[in-house]
This record gives C-alpha cells, sequence and structure tokens, in this order.
C-alpha cells in the first residue's frame, strides 16, 4: 500500500486541475522529467519503488483480458458493462489492475493519459525503470503464459463455426490459428527462432480477417462474424505488443514495448465501464455492408455529361409528376377522419406503393438520391487519396454529385406543382373540390417557413430518408449472408407460384430489388405515419418533402383560386425549396457519417479539398449546375 501511495503521489503532479486542459499533461511530465535528472536520490527512490510495484504483481490478467472482448456475445458484453459498473469486479490486491485502480483513481484520467506524449513518456520510463536484468528473470514466466492464453484463445476464435465457413475456401489461413499455438509453445521452450514464426502465423491470422471481410459484398455479414472478426484483431493486436516485450526483454532492451503496454492496458482499465465505444466498433463491420449496396447504386445517381444530366432531369420531372399524383391521393385519402392509428396505416401504404410505382417507372426522387451517393463520395474520399491528383478527383466527383442532385431537387420541385394543379383543377371540374378554402389556408401556413415548424419537420423527412437507406441495405445484406437465393430454389412453395421455369428470373428479380422494396416501403411507412404517431404521443411530429409539399402549395393555391398575395406565394415557395435542402443536407450527412466512420475515413485532406471546390465555383460556377457539353 505504501508504494501505491507513493505511485499516486507522482501521478498527482501529472494529473491537470480541473479547468486546465489535457494537454497541460505534457507540462507537467516534462517538468517531473527535469526534476527526476536534477535529483538523482529522488529517481532512485521511485525507481525503487517501482521495482517493488512489478515484482510483487501478477500481469497475467492485465495481458490476457483487459482491453479485449473476452464474453460470447454483444449483448453479454454491453451486461458485463452495466454490472461491473454498479458492482465492481473483484480484483486480487496483488494484480497489477488493483495498483493501476488505486493510482488512476479520478473520472477524467483517461482524457489526460492519452494526450500525454508518448517519446516524452519513454524518456521518464527510461529513468525510473529498473534494469530489466532485475526484474525479467521473475516476470518473463508470466510474459510467456500470457502468450500461451492468448494463443489458444485465438485458435479458438479461428475454429469457431461462423469463422471456418468463410474460410473454407482457404485452408491456408484456417492453419494459421493452429500455427500461432504451436510456434507460441516451442517459444516457451526458449526457441528464440520462434518469435519469426509467431510473427509470421499471426501476419496470415490477420490476412484471413482481411479475406472474409473482403467478401462482405458476396457472402454478407451477421453480428456474430462481426463480433468474431473484432475479437480476433484483439488478440492479434495484444499479442503483438507482449512478443514485442519478450523481444526486448530478451534482446536489445528498449522501454517503447513497456511503454505501448502501459497505456494500453491503463486507458482500457480506467474505461472499463465504458460501452458506447464498444458498440461503436462491434457495429463497424455492419455498418459497411448496410451501406454499402447503396456505393454500387450511388454510380447511377452521379451524372457524367450533358446527355446524362438532361436524362436525370426529365427522369426527376416524372417522379416529381407521380409524387403529385400521391399527393392528391393522400389529400383525399384526409377527408376520411379516421382515427391516427389507422390514418397512419392507410397514409403508409398510399405513400409505399407511391414510392414502388415511381421506382418501377424508372423515375427519380431527388431527396432519395443522398442515401445512394453518399457512399460513392465517401469511397472517393478514403485515406488512399493523398496527392493533389488525387484530391482534384474527388472534387469532381463532389461537383458532379451537386449538379445531379440540384437538377434533380429542380425537377421535382417545378413539376410536382404544376401536376398538382392541373388534377386539382379537374377534380374540382368534376364537382369534387379537393380542399375548403380554410383547409388550404391552413395548408399554405403550415408550408410557411415563419409560421410553421416547416423547417424542423423537413429534417425529420431526412432522417426518415437516412433509415430507409438503412433498412434497404439491411434487407440486400440479410438477402447475401442466408443464402436466401439458394434456398428459395430449394423450397416447394416459389416454384408453385412462378412455376419451373421462371425460378431464376424470379430469384434474380428479389436479389436485385428486394434493397429497393424494403427501402421504398419503409420510407413510406415512416413519412406517412410521422404525423399521426405526433398526434398519438401529443408532440409535434410531422414532415416536410419537398416534393410533396410542392404539390400542396399547388393544390392549395388552387383551392384559393390563386386569391393570395404575390408575397406570400414567393415566400412558401423558397421555403419549400429551402425544405428540399434541408431534406438533401440531413440525409446526406447522416448517410456520410455512418460510411465514414465504418470505413474509418479521417478526411485529413479536407482544407485542400475545400479549397479546389473554391477555386472551381469562382472560376466555372455553372459546373455546380449544369453539366458541360463537351464534357467526358
Amino acid at each position: 500500500m505504501h508504494a501505491a501511495r507513493e505511485l499516486k503521489r507522482y501521478v498527482r503532479l501529472l494529473r491537470p486541475g480541473l479547468l486546465e486542459p489535457a494537454g497541460v499533461a505534457n507540462a507537467n511530465l516534462a517538468r517531473l522529467i527535469g526534476k527526476l535528472k536534477d535529483s538523482p536520490q529522488i529517481c532512485a527512490e521511485l525507481a525503487s519503488t517501482l521495482r517493488e510495484v512489478l515484482l510483487a504483481s501478477d500481469f497475467t490478467t492485465a495481458l490476457t483480458e483487459t482491453g479485449l472482448t473476452l464474453e460470447s456475445g454483444l449483448l453479454s458484453e454491453v451486461f458485463k458493462r452495466l454490472e461491473h459498473k454498479f458492482l465492481p469486479k473483484l480484483i486480487d490486491q496483488q494484480d497489477i489492475l488493483g495498483y493501476l485502480r488505486r493510482i488512476f483513481d479520478a473520472e477524467r484520467d483517461a482524457r489526460w493519459l492519452e494526450k500525454v506524449d508518448r517519446r516524452l513518456f519513454a524518456e521518464f520510463l527510461e529513468l525510473i525503470l529498473p534494469r530489466h536484468e532485475e526484474v525479467i528473470e521473475q516476470l518473463s514466466g508470466q510474459f510467456f503464459m500470457s502468450l500461451e492464453i492468448l494463443g489458444l484463445r485465438l485458435a479458438g476464435l479461428g475454429y469457431e463455426p461462423v469463422v471456418t465457413h468463410r474460410l473454407r475456401k482457404r485452408p491456408d489461413f484456417q492453419h494459421a490459428f493452429m500455427d500461432v499455438t504451436r510456434h507460441v509453445h516451442a517459444l516457451t521452450s526458449q526457441n528464440k527462432d520462434s518469435f519469426a514464426h509467431v510473427c509470421e502465423a499471426l501476419d496470415r491470422c490477420e490476412h484471413a480477417v482481411q479475406w472474409i471481410r473482403s467478401r462482405r459484398g458476396l457472402e454478407g455479414v451477421s453480428m456474430a462474424l462481426t463480433y468474431r472478426l473484432l475479437k480476433i484483431q484483439q488478440v492479434i493486436r495484444r499479442m503483438r505488443m507482449v512478443l514485442s516485450l519478450n523481444q526486448a526483454a530478451l534482446g536489445e532492451w528498449t522501454t517503447e514495448p513497456a511503454r505501448d503496454l502501459f497505456f494500453e492496458i491503463t486507458l482500457a482499465e480506467i474505461r472499463r465501464f465504458e460501452f458506447r465505444q464498444f458498440l461503436a466498433s462491434n457495429v463497424e463491420l455492419l455498418a459497411f455492408q448496410i451501406t454499402e449496396h447503396t456505393g454500387k447504386a450511388g454510380e447511377h445517381y452521379i451524372t457524367l455529361n450533358r446527355a446524362e444530366w438532361w436524362a436525370m432531369g426529365r427522369s426527376a420531372a416524372l417522379g416529381g409528376a407521380l409524387v403529385a399524383v400521391i399527393a392528391i391521393v393522400k389529400i383525399t385519402a384526409s377527408r376520411l377522419h379516421l382515427a391516427p392509428a389507422p390514418e397512419a396505416l392507410l397514409y403508409g401504404l398510399i405513400y409505399a406503393i407511391g414510392f414502388i410505382v415511381v421506382h418501377i417507372c424508372g423515375a427519380t426522387l431527388a431527396t432519395k438520391q443522398p442515401a445512394m451517393t453518399a457512399s460513392t463520395l465517401a469511397a472517393t474520399l478514403d485515406e488512399s487519396a493523398h496527392g493533389h491528383s488525387q484530391i482534384e478527383g474527388v472534387a469532381e466527383v463532389i461537383v458532379r454529385t451537386v449538379r445531379s442532385q440540384m437538377v434533380a431537387l429542380w425537377g421535382n420541385f417545378v413539376v410536382a406543382f404544376p401536376v398538382a394543379v392541373i388534377l386539382c383543377w379537374v377534380l374540382l371540374e368534376l364537382g369534387w373540390p379537393l380542399m375548403t378554402p380554410g383547409k388550404a389556408q391552413a395548408t399554405l401556413d403550415s408550408l410557411h417557413g415563419l409560421k410553421s415548424l416547416s423547417f424542423a419537420y423537413a429534417a425529420l423527412a431526412g432522417v426518415c430518408l437516412f433509415a430507409s437507406g438503412l433498412l434497404a441495405g439491411f434487407a440486400d445484406n440479410w438477402f447475401v449472408f442466408n443464402k436466401v437465393g439458394s434456398r428459395l430454389k430449394q423450397s416447394a412453395l416459389l416454384p408453385r407460384l412462378v412455376g419451373s421455369g421462371n425460378l431464376d428470373r424470379a430469384i434474380h428479380t428479389i436479389d436485385h430489388n428486394l434493397g429497393f422494396w424494403v427501402g421504398n416501403i419503409s420510407l413510406g411507412f415512416l413519412l406517412g405515419s410521422m404525423g399521426a404517431l405526433g398526434s398519438i404521443l401529443g408532440l409535434p411530429l410531422d414532415i416536410r418533402h419537398i416534393t410533396f409539399a410542392s404539390a400542396q402549395f399547388g393544390a392549395a393555391l388552387l383551392s384559393l383560386k390563386f386569391a393570395v398575395p404575390l408575397a406570400t406565394v414567393g415566400a412558401i415557395a423558397l421555403s419549400i425549396f429551402v425544405m428540399g435542402l434541408i431534406n438533401l443536407v440531413v440525409s446526406f450527412s447522416l448517410t456520410m457519417y455512418v460510411v465514414s466512420r465504418s470505413r474509418k475515413i479521417r478526411f485529413s485532406k479536407t482544407p485542400l479539398l475545400l479549397k479546389f471546390l473554391a477555386l472551381r465555383f469562382v472560376r466555372r460556377p455553372l459546373d455546380f449546375f449544369i453539366a458541360e457539353r463537351d464534357y467526358d
């Protein structure tokens, strides 16, 4: 206990004050290093205290468990973290983890510790670590035992069914997991040549993980597989760190391995109750597959030349016309005055069927583009783009994306309005007015950006568009991972429904359209039920979608026989266009965030990218709106 109190005193010297930034720890560390250099006696006393702690401690649990995911599943790991938050795990007082918990006992210790300069800390360790030959003989047994335990765990993970099934075509990768155990055992028999063999086997295990991930588009992923791959990577990383420490202890001593293990274990122990970061890392691979399908489809939503740009505009115009019809049908259905629950179901069905028709007709809904194009754009922003030429290429993709989405947005906005006016006029001539004057005025007020929560509702619609994109990707992944196509061929029901001669074509149709069907249906019910959900919960919930809003605007104006002040008309038209921009920005931003996190993209070249975009806009602003005629 005396040693722990002494070490805790030095930690207090490093810990920044409550109002000081975390980076102050480096200045405190530099002062402490200077003090130790000027006072050899104090330095010797600290080294003696540290030697006492090292020789009296058990490192096996810290090396083989701390910071590693060991539970059998995601939920059990989360439950363990919640349980230990209220009922801490019992730690042997001789365990090094017990010392770490007593020394780093402040909640903010992790924040400043991760900011500590690693080279400066290595210099600090050079001063206070006892000579390694004094402790290595007593600790080497623990290090080798830890390697054996980790090797056995790695072999167990590599031979779990969910992993072996993926490696059935690569037996060389499969055998690598057992080779690690065999070479580690040889290493514990003092065969120093086995260091290289263990590292080579670990490399092959890492390649096995990469190979499995490279086939996610062909075979899909699951949470169970994601979880196993995460654990394999964690164990490989820890084994490499322990191997480096062993090599340094047996060969030319360097403090770097000890330093890296200290930060790895200490930060993990301080954050032992945090599971937010744990959840984020677990869903990384699944998020990649969920958004991967949109990257393939996204290429079709980015125009390259004037002909494709015009085609996008025509497709958007058709989409605007079809959505105007859907909007009129929905307004008509509202006259039934149903209870909130059946009304939500009816509106959801109208929207879902309408979106399916839009898809079948090959029309474009502008606000659905971001979920498709964000993945394609994120792929071009990967860390592989380092030079000016690559960044210029990324800027060009962004320019194409912006003008493609703008022409689609404009096509939806401009066409939905007159089509709704015409349909409303036809109904009026048939003696079936779509809106009463009071209803029409209320509709106009609800679309005015300064008289309602329309902009907030437009953001909520963007969230719905983003969610429908994720659900579409999940459906595509489910079809691939569960081999639904092959299973449908073996079923008795589908051949009877479509005939054996049409079976392959039916399965191909399902495979290529399932994501679109799920995305459109889910979007329809999300948009259609939001208002009813707000009524049920007593909350101001609703959606504003540019194309539907444009159609409602036209219907309301005709119902009032256009007896509306011009200033009001202009304000509402501008509000609707701003709603469309909000739809785009919110759905695009959310999708981009998920895609970039799943791909671990850091956007390190963002300033240079913004510079290229700004120069392009100053020199050729029309490129952001109209494709060049001679562009190839």
